[in-house]
């Protein structure tokens, strides 16, 4: 029989503050591109005299709670924290099932002889273990229902959790205390716009940021920085999902960043204004933006040059399409890309038309940026294994005629790339090659226009020992 879980209801008013506190004045994330962050806020506490207890609440659902830092920021000296305590006994329907056994609640099964086809009965819980059992009427009962009704709240149990301070204070009852600690399911992206113009020679590259919060807290004008690289984090456990709804959107007018900082082996990006970033909630801000980039397209093919010996009709080539561009301060960026998406779209004549798009490493500055946006369609290639014998135990000589066709009108720039196993040498070439690697012979050539009807023809032997 298949159990509904359909609603829970709590008549009881619910309050996640139990004992009153201020609001953080100042918070700062530090977002890693990992699905965490270190948050730092600084909370207005009122302190025990002496020995006593403080409690913490308003914190991340996602909080690593042993990574919580305590600092005194009004009397350092006179402030000392014997210990801390998690109180992570949340709300959820399973706890919330438990916390009542054995007394009574209202639950609401379905009725078919009823207006609204349901009936409410008083009912008692008898086992929470697998699906509940519950007593009705003298009767133990273990169907489906719509909903329980509770007729409390536990107090033990919160809808976030809530950190316990048993503290030794010497010092001022008020005091400024400053929090750290590192929280999951807050992460951020790159999104990058490349436009360029018909030719595909310039172009403009924006950087924009999507901060996403599921971590269960509100942040109110955060300072945002923004860690680009890759710290290693050892995962101890699954953070529990608390909030099941979808993420909303929110886009931020922002100016830029200030200039990116070295931070170890990584880069932090401050973003110039704070940014309130609500839970469940993600939100765009304009990273970069650069002058005129001077791009570069080529057609870049890769293809076994060793046959397999059952080569007897032409192989067909297809050939990726590869956009660059420098990554230099002459040409407006000379900062470190962070990862991300690069998509790619042409302008021309007020009209944009989407061209693919690809990821990219990090990016240092003064490094080329090559971008796979797709593949070419009036640009083919086909191959013939014009010869291949086994000239030894391991010992082959292949010959190839690559013929490349151009339907287009202007010229295109093709490398093609042969994968050559083995200790290979070039026996002759009809075209000018280059060693690219120790298993890369490369030809560079530009295929002039409109020769689908007679192909550019490369013909070229080695031998290779394997």
């Amino acid at each position: 029989m298949k159990y509904l879980f359909l609603t829970i209801a709590v008549v009881a008013a619910l309050s996640t503050n139990i004992f009153a506190q201020e609001r953080s004045s100042k918070v700062r994330l530090v977002v890693q591109q990992n699905n965490q962050a270190l948050v730092t806020e600084i909370r207005h506490l009122t302190l025990p005299k002496g020995e006593g207890s403080v409690l913490l609440t308003d914190l991340p659902a996602t909080i690593e709670a042993h990574t919580l830092q305590v600092d005194s920021k009004s009397s350092p000296r006179a402030l000392t924290i014997r210990d801390l305590s998690l109180e992570n006994d949340l709300l959820t329907p399973t706890n919330l099932l438990r916390k009542h056994l054995g007394k009574e609640v209202m639950l609401i099964l379905p009725d078919g002889k009823s207006r609204d086809g349901r009936v409410q009965k008083q009912a008692t819980i008898m086992s929470t273990e697998e699906a509940p059992v519950f007593l009705v009427d003298g009767a133990l009962y273990a169907g489906p229902y719509d909903a329980i009704i509770y007729p409390e709240h536990p107090k033990s149990l919160s809808a976030r959790p809530r950190i316990v301070m048993n503290v030794n204070n010497t010092g001022q009852v008020k005091q400024d205390i400053e929090l750290s600690y590192i929280a999951r399911e807050i992460s951020w992206r790159m999104d990058y716009v490349l436009t360029m113009n018909k030719a595909s020679t310039s172009g403009q590259l924006t950087g924009w940021v999507t901060i996403q919060n599921r971590s269960g807290a509100d942040f109110t004008k955060a300072e945002v920085e923004l860690l680009a690289g890759e710290p290693r984090s050892v995962q101890q456990f699954t953070p529990r999902t608390l909030f099941a709804n979808q993420a909303k959107s929110a886009a931020i007018s922002l100016e830029s960043s200030s200039t990116p900082e070295e931070l170890f082996e990584y880069h932090l990006y401050p973003l110039k204004r704070p940014v309130t970033l609500a839970n469940q909630q993600s939100s765009q801000v304009q990273l970069l933006a650069s002058g005129r980039l001077d791009v570069s397209k080529k057609l870049l093919g890769h293809a076994n040059a060793l046959p397999s010996g059952r080569d007897v009709d032409p192989i067909k080539e297809r050939l990726d399409t590869i956009i660059s561009f420098r990554n230099s301060e002459v040409m407006g960026l000379g900062v470190p890309l962070p990862k991300g998406i690069v998509r790619a779209f042409q302008s021309e004549g007020g009209s944009k038309h989407f061209l693919g798009e690809a990821p990219i490493d990090p990016a240092p500055a003064g490094e080329m940026v090559d971008l796979r946006l797709g593949q070419a369609f009036d640009v083919t290639v086909e191959r013939v294994a014009m010869e291949f014998e086994k000239t030894g135990k391991n010992s082959y000589r292949c010959s190839w005629e690559l013929r490349v066709k151009n339907a287009k009108k202007q010229k295109q720039r093709v490398v093609l790339q042969e994968l050559i196993p083995g200790n290979w040498k070039v026996q002759d070439s009809t075209q000018k090659w280059t060693k690219r690697s120790s298993g890369v012979l490369e030809f560079a050539l530009d295929v002039p226009a409109q020769t689908a009807q007679e192909p550019l023809v490369i013909k070229y032997t080695f031998t290779t020992d394997l």
